[in-house]
């Protein structure tokens, strides 16, 4: 009876070792996959923050730019419908007052063809007035083709990764209790020690569970 005993308490105990060498050895997998994601996290951290300087600058210097168009506009409209006035005087102004109009008129509409190779034409509108909004997403869409400027998608996988990493580790927190409960088997009874183990293996899958579907997902 007593060497049945013994051979029970050795099968028992070599059950325990293997138990606690598998959870020890899955806890070090979720560990190493925790420690993968909160690197992967920080990489699009620092991903984005490049990002985003790199879209600050764009959006800075595309609306320096376009301003500067729509200055130019402004002095094309300015000196245009000056033209068109002064071309309106001349119906009806007295001849010796002609002369000083055409040479503004010719001032005006010289300086209206010089300024108008100063902005885009394509942005202006059928009413005549200058799309300055336009120019700036047309001038947005050119340099994302030269660069990346999408600093919100990698935020927000950064956020992922992080999210992902705590639960991992809380996988990991309840895997840990596993080889607790184990290594207490030897100094409980013979029925408390099968319900140590039983507990010990249920927070093992448990663990093991979380960790798989939250890796997955």
């Amino acid at each position: 009876m007593e060497e049945a005993d013994e051979k029970s308490n050795e099968r028992l105990e070599t059950l325990v070792a293997i138990l606690i060498a598998v959870v020890i050895a899955i806890a070090a997998v979720v560990a190493w996959r925790a420690s993968v994601a909160d690197d992967a996290a920080g990489d699009f951290d620092f991903e984005g923050m490049r990002s985003l300087v790199d879209a600050e600058n764009t959006d800075a210097i595309n609306h320096v730019m376009a301003y500067v168009d729509y200055s130019s506009y402004l002095n094309y409209w300015r000196n245009t419908n000056l033209a068109d006035l002064l071309d309106s005087d001349m119906e009806t102004a007295a001849e010796e007052q002609q002369p000083v109009l055409q040479e503004q008129l010719n001032t005006a509409s010289t300086l209206a063809d010089a300024t108008s190779s100063f902005f885009e034409m394509r942005y202006l509108n059928r009413d005549g007035s200058y799309d300055v909004q336009r120019q700036l997403g047309a001038m947005w869409a050119d340099a994302q083709r030269e660069k990346d400027l999408e600093f919100e998608s990698k935020f927000a996988s950064a956020d992922r990764l992080r999210n992902k990493t705590r639960s991992l580790l809380i996988a990991l927190m309840v895997l840990s209790i596993a080889p607790v409960l184990f290594s207490l088997v030897e100094s409980v009874s013979r029925r408390m020690q099968y319900v140590l183990i039983g507990l010990g293996v249920l927070f093992m899958v448990a663990g093991t569970i979380l960790a798989v579907v939250v890796d997955l997902t």
